[in-house]
């Protein structure tokens, strides 16, 4: 398996980490050609070596430019990109986290949303720019030291606005973060989403591996600190699963049954991965129901808080477990009986492998027809070519 330690000594952004993959040996070439393909005037982008104190490393020299994209306008740039589908739905992806985070820190919805500063040509470059040096060394899965930020305020579009800025620390909710003395803006947005996307594990140190290949990406604030991103890639022969979850599990013989199925829905909304409840022969020959919750570490403590407020237990068991699961993008596909959405799997290489239609749009459309929920599903099937 292919591993990824990100080590931000003094921050992270997205052309810190383009610089620090070219660093590490992905050549030049493989992004200027990826980025010859979008159908936009594109700036010069001229990677030089820079010495910051002892360390040498690589630096984008990205000319300005005066380039802004609506949202729509990345979206079918990425979308009908030239290139493998690995990066299109990596790139996408990322570009998911900043609108979530940008129209929750901004309270308004997606179609209200403006990305300001993040709808430069820079942020584009930068999405597509990771993805490809992610593909290129084949990266399976990604680690990340503690994040580290500046203090004081910085300026923006929207004005002053404190440091670290609230989007970046929206992206990063869960992640271990440090702060530095620094009135600097030391991890970007797009650094933020790097790290979001790519890093399953937000408290996970990497497994024993070879790390062979280092990269720095060198950035251009000017302290007596190293403005320094450092890579590692390596290969490890541990199990590639993909993210640490706990279990947790109760038995009950002593709650209402009509109930149960509106606790495990509660559950679900709450943010679990799966709630299972099955049968279970207790003490005295009684028959019980076991729950069986699971959870990322971030809702934990909210799961555990929802079983003992919801149901007649009185304690728990903990597990932690490891989860593999398949890369899967969300697509709207416009068919003859409206729109579904359908949910795509790639495997570590970036290959489709699998997909399935969103059983509540069958649903919805068997109802708005009146068609059999069995007949609709075979012939959405058929139009939009998935597989069971």
């Amino acid at each position: 398996m292919n591993i990824l330690y990100i080590d931000p000594i003094f921050g992270i952004s997205g052309d810190m980490t383009i610089s620090a993959f070219i660093d590490a040996g992905m050549p030049f070439e493989e992004l200027d050609g990826l980025l010859k393909k979008i159908p936009l005037a594109m700036p010069t982008i001229v990677p030089e070596k820079r010495m910051h104190g002892i360390i040498e490393g690589t630096h984008l020299n990205i000319e300005h430019s005066h380039t802004h994209l609506t949202i729509r306008e990345m979206e079918e740039i990425i979308g009908n990109l030239d290139t493998d589908d690995k990066i299109k739905s990596d790139a996408k992806a990322m570009l998911e986290i900043i609108l979530e985070a940008e129209g929750k820190v901004h309270g308004v919805s997606r179609d209200e949303l403006h990305l300001h500063e993040l709808s430069h040509i820079d942020t584009l470059i930068d999405l597509l720019g990771v993805a490809k040096g992610m593909h290129y060394f084949g990266i399976d899965r990604a680690f990340c030291g503690p994040v580290p930020h500046g203090r004081g305020t910085i300026k923006t579009s929207h004005g002053i606005i404190p440091n670290p800025p609230p989007v970046t620390l929206e992206i990063l909710s869960g992640f271990n973060t440090t702060f530095i003395d620094e009135p600097l803006e030391l991890t970007t947005p797009t650094g933020a989403t790097i790290v979001s996307h790519y890093v399953k594990d937000k408290n996970f140190s990497p497994p024993p591996g070879n790390f062979d290949t280092i990269g720095y990406g060198v950035g251009t604030y000017k302290t007596d600190k190293p403005d320094v991103l450092r890579i590692f890639i390596g290969k490890t022969g541990e199990l590639a699963f993909e993210e640490d979850v706990w279990v947790i599990e109760t038995d009950l013989d002593d709650m209402e049954m009509e109930y149960i199925s509106a606790v495990a829905d509660r559950m679900r909304s709450a943010g679990a991965l799966d709630v299972l409840y099955f049968p279970v022969h207790m003490k005295k020959g009684r028959i019980g129901l076991r729950f069986s919750i699971t959870s990322k570490q971030e809702t934990l403590q909210e799961m555990i808080d929802l079983l003992l407020a919801e149901t007649t237990t009185f304690g728990m068991r903990l597990r932690k477990e490891q989860r593999s699961v398949l890369k899967r993008e969300e697509r709207l596909v416009d068919t003859s009986y409206g729109p579904v959405r359908v949910k795509f799997g790639y495997d570590r290489k970036g290959n489709p492998i699998k997909n399935h239609i969103e059983f509540e749009d069958v649903k919805r459309i068997s109802e708005e027809k009146g068609l059999p929920l069995r007949t609709l599903l075979e012939a959405l099937r058929m139009e939009v070519g998935t597989t069971r």
